[in-house]
């Protein structure tokens, strides 16, 4: 009987750590996604006047979110620098906050964001880059 216990509890483990493994790639692709979007966004004509036109303003805002959604710091726990990827309308809504680190981090900033006036973007789904490292 305690085999068969044990085999079950690690037969579980094995399946939580397996759907931790999929919801992590499917995060990093995200990330990509919305990075290689910024960058081609930022590497554009009208992307880099923008970004030049806007990134205070941008950078400011998103200390405003960033402190609302990160946890009180314990020691070394987070990080210096970090990027976070934006996916504006183009009245500057923000429809989506993503970045690499813990996914509720996102969906916290997400939400925290969507009532702040950002500056109006070129288009809608236009992403941009905002480096923390930069405004903290």
């Amino acid at each position: 009987m305690g085999r068969t216990i044990r085999r079950g509890v690690m037969c579980g483990i094995a399946l939580l750590a397996a759907g931790q493994a999929p919801a992590q790639e499917e995060l990093a692709a995200r990330v990509k996604k919305a990075q290689e979007a910024a960058r081609a966004n930022a590497a554009s004509p009208g992307g880099r006047g923008w970004k030049e036109r806007n990134s205070f303003a941008t950078d400011r805002l998103m200390i405003l979110v960033l402190n609302r959604c990160l946890p009180e710091p314990a020691g070394d726990e987070i990080p210096t620098a970090f990027s976070v990827y934006l996916r504006l309308s183009r009245m500057g809504r923000v429809r989506e906050v993503v970045t690499e680190l813990e996914p509720a981090l996102g969906t916290c900033m997400t939400a925290a964001a969507r009532d702040l006036p950002f500056p109006e973007a070129p288009r809608d789904d236009y992403w941009i880059e905002v480096n923390m490292a930069a405004s903290l």
